[in-house]
């Protein structure tokens, strides 16, 4: 079963991006290998020295915890990354490797998978 787990939510306000993660890490868990695509407002997440004021924990700890359950396929929308004005050096720190993809390859990533689920 493949499984295509889009972030699309802030980090802030509520649990939806946690949710995610905890989604993909009971996936791999289980041997599903899910991948997981940053759109939207979700890029945001990627950011791991926000100076956001937020009751939630900082997700960069999940995010460092993804190659030891082998979530590899780490995918990030270039255009959400401009509509969010993120400049893509900005995330040459995080803790997975991830790969930036154009609006085609972002089709054809949702074409590829069986099941996707948005958060």
């Amino acid at each position: 079963m493949s499984s295509l787990i889009v972030m699309r939510s802030t980090p802030y306000g509520n649990t939806n991006a946690k949710d995610a993660l905890d989604v993909a890490l009971t996936l791999a868990a289980f041997e599903q290998e899910p991948a997981l695509l940053y759109e939207g407002r979700g890029v945001l997440q990627l950011l791991l020295s926000s100076q956001m004021d937020t009751p939630f924990k900082h997700l960069g700890k999940i995010l460092s915890a993804l190659p030891m359950y082998d979530i590899e396929h780490i995918y990030i929308d270039k255009d959400s990354l401009t509509e969010c004005g993120i400049d893509a050096k900005q995330l040459q720190n995080l803790p997975v490797q991830c790969r930036l993809l154009d609006a085609t390859q972002v089709s054809d990533l949702f074409q590829q998978h069986q099941h996707v689920m948005v958060f």
